[in-house]
């Protein structure tokens, strides 16, 4: 039928032909050729939970990319504890980047590290980390961490003029805090400062924002607050928009009759915080069948929150919710507009622990309360026993952010969460609900 068509391509382009088309395209353009703008527009899109190692890879690509990723990796910082020298030196040496840095966020764990006693138990007890040999003998590194702890305690009187002799001291002697607070004195336009994924220890900066409470009594481990740091805390008063504090708690045995271990209420314009309900609700004695005096809203949340985040929460977050959304129905908290809580056991157990000591429903009661004070909710209930610390990937609410790593925090969790006799019990069902602020169902 088709028969004498021919064959069906186009007829050959000869060798003059071609040169005049090459001639005509002109020269071949590369990504390499765009501008520097538009390249780091694209390095700004790596905002995933494996950021880090994106940009390390876009790093080894050309000549190009090395010095966009390694800006993108200094401007918005995400590290390990024990790289903070490593990371003051590289951004030392690009000091037009020190105005751009806005967000830092540093992880730590107490995996490993926690000291104990002869029985196993875990102590109450701070060790000092020394400096290493590779910064104390870096000279122009000393001298630069020197400069600005001297900038930053000037005209101190009373017990603050020793805060710099003691800082540089540290230095040496207890480098950790010392050079974590001297870099947030280095970040003059610093906005979020996220520690949800950290162990407190390893922050005695938290120590100047602990409640009138907590402050009255000798709150252990010996040797965990430095004074110096309130020197490093305070230009972060004013600026600070977002707060995470540190969900591990490990280690840091506070009073039972304390509640409500911070106060965030100096911070001027804090918007959003992640909290965890531990140093909320305190240290629950066992055992006990009434609900758990929490502590007033307003005296721990500044009136500028808009977010709260609260991590580890348990069948006491539902009382402390409905005190929020009291709060803001009384102008204590007016500009509340979403409340995020994300729970350490499953649906089912949060239910049990409610009921056996006569708290609000972990959902219903809940719900009722933020749709009274017109705030969004969202909760949420893990399909084991899920903590920040041991889920491997960071804070709940950045895991929910990718499904897959969040599944991967579960799972991670699922496997230390062992039943009786170290066997793994069957891991439940993840339940997520969610409501606006008019209290209508929000697809999740």
């Amino acid at each position: 039928m088709f028969r004498g068509v021919g064959p069906l391509h186009a007829p050959r382009t000869t060798s003059k032909a071609r040169r005049i088309i090459r001639r005509s395209r002109g020269p071949t353009t590369t990504i390499d050729d765009l501008p520097n703008e538009l390249l780091l527009y694209i390095g700004a899109q790596f905002t995933n939970l494996d950021r880090n190692w994106d940009l390390a890879n876009l790093a080894l690509v050309s000549k190009r990319w090395r010095p966009i990723a390694q800006e993108w990796l200094l401007k918005v910082p995400r590290f390990n504890i024990t790289f903070i020298d490593r990371y003051m030196w590289q951004l030392g040496h690009r000091p037009e980047l020190l105005s751009q840095v806005k967000s830092l966020e540093i992880w730590s764990t107490s995996d490993g590290r926690v000291q104990r006693d002869e029985r196993g138990r875990s102590k109450s007890e701070y060790v000092p980390i020394p400096a290493p040999d590779r910064i104390t003998q870096d000279k122009e590194f000393m001298d630069q961490c020197e400069a600005i702890i001297k900038y930053f305690t000037r005209e101190r009187d009373g017990p603050f003029r020793y805060n710099s002799r003691r800082w540089r001291r540290a230095l040496v002697q207890d480098v950790v805090p010392a050079l974590f607070g001297t870099l947030l004195c280095a970040l003059p336009h610093l906005r979020e400062l996220k520690l949800g994924d950290a162990w407190l220890l390893d922050f005695p900066i938290f120590a100047s924002t602990h409640s009138a409470g907590a402050q009255l009594r000798s709150v252990p481990p010996k040797g965990w607050k430095h004074d110096f740091l309130l020197d490093a805390l305070r230009p972060l008063l004013p600026q600070l928009t977002l707060l995470e504090v540190p969900a591990d708690m490990t280690t840091m045995y506070y009073p039972g009759s304390a509640r409500g271990f911070f106060d965030f209420t100096r911070f001027e314009n804090l918007t959003e915080i992640g909290v965890t309900m531990r140093a909320i609700q305190g240290f629950v004695p066992f055992g006990i069948s009434r609900p758990w005096t929490l502590p007033n809203p307003t005296e721990m949340f500044p009136p500028t929150l808009e977010l709260l985040k609260i991590s580890e929460a348990t069948h006491y977050s539902a009382n402390f919710v409905k005190d929020v959304c009291l709060a803001k129905k009384t102008a204590g908290l007016p500009l509340l507009r979403r409340i995020e809580v994300y729970h350490v056991e499953t649906l089912d157990n949060t239910i049990d622990d409610a009921s056996l000591v006569h708290c609000l429903s972990p959902i219903d009661d809940v719900h009722v309360a933020c749709e009274g004070a017109e705030i969004a909710l969202y909760l949420y209930f893990p399909p084991c026993s899920m903590r920040t610390w041991e889920s491997g990937g960071g804070s709940p609410w950045r895991l929910r952010n990718e499904p897959k790593a969040l599944r991967s925090g579960e799972v991670a969790c699922w496997r230390k969460d062992m039943g009786p006799l170290g066997v793994l019990e069957k891991m439940g069902k993840r339940v997520e609900v969610e409501w606006d602020a008019d209290g209508d169902a929000v697809m999740v």
